[in-house]
């Protein structure tokens, strides 16, 4: 029980040590000749990073993962309609390093989404407290889900090359990314932050590795090639 309880005590320590330790090996492979072994290991990094969101989250209520489940089914089929109609954020396509598709999008990309909206809000909230913005009205509410979907939307544009130069997925025509993108990445992540500044159990208490995790994904992309 005293193991147990150490453990508990050192959550937030061990899933960054996890992170970075992934993270970090992840970007040393990858300038080696065992490249492609670790981009194809990609789906199971994404895997573990939420995993270690659960993990760390102080108190564990369902609404989190009623949340959990609506950004990833909104976030699939979002990418299921951009990627068969164009309608969404271009004319793009997977490629294989993100794993099993259905219907042309990887299945785990909804958990993509979900990682990325909840760190952003996170995040978002984090400073706001930190800044002591009053944020408690409809309209600094409004603002909250606007700064957290901007986040989301530069955390993208970060992303975006070095995605493509990894095999996640390609642009049509030769990898020009659209501006359309991010307008739709902005508005979309907006609708899928607009409960989570609204319910307050998703947002409290403060979950202090979100933050991390969203700035160590950054910094590796940033840093990939």
């Amino acid at each position: 029980m005293h193991y147990f309880e150490k453990l508990n005590s050192w959550k937030l320590e061990i899933a960054i040590f996890i992170a970075l330790l992934f993270h970090i090996s992840g970007w040393i492979g990858m300038q080696t000749s065992s490249r492609d072994w670790f981009i194809s290991n990609t789906p199971l990094n994404l895997c573990i990073m939420c995993g270690l969101l659960f993990w760390t989250i102080e108190k564990q209520r369902p609404e989190i993962y009623y949340y959990a489940i609506f950004c990833a089914l909104v976030g699939f089929f979002v990418e299921v309609i951009g990627v068969n109609t164009g309608l969404l954020f271009g004319d793009y396509g997977y490629d294989h390093a993100m794993g099993i598709k259905v219907l042309g999008v990887p299945i785990l990309i909804g958990i993509q989404w979900f990682v990325t909206v909840y760190c952003s809000g996170m995040t978002a909230v984090m400073l706001i407290e930190k800044a002591k913005i009053d944020s408690s009205s409809l309209i600094g509410k409004f603002l909250q889900i606007c700064f957290a979907a901007a986040l989301a939307t530069a955390f993208d544009y970060i992303l975006e090359p070095d995605a493509m130069a990894l095999g996640y997925w390609h642009w049509n025509p030769n990898n020009q990314i659209p501006v359309f993108n991010y307008l739709c990445w902005f508005f979309i992540s907006g609708f899928l932050l607009a409960p989570f500044f609204m319910i307050k159990s998703l947002n409290e208490p403060r979950h202090t590795f979100a933050p991390m995790l969203l700035a160590i994904m950054a910094l590796f992309f940033l840093f990939t090639k």
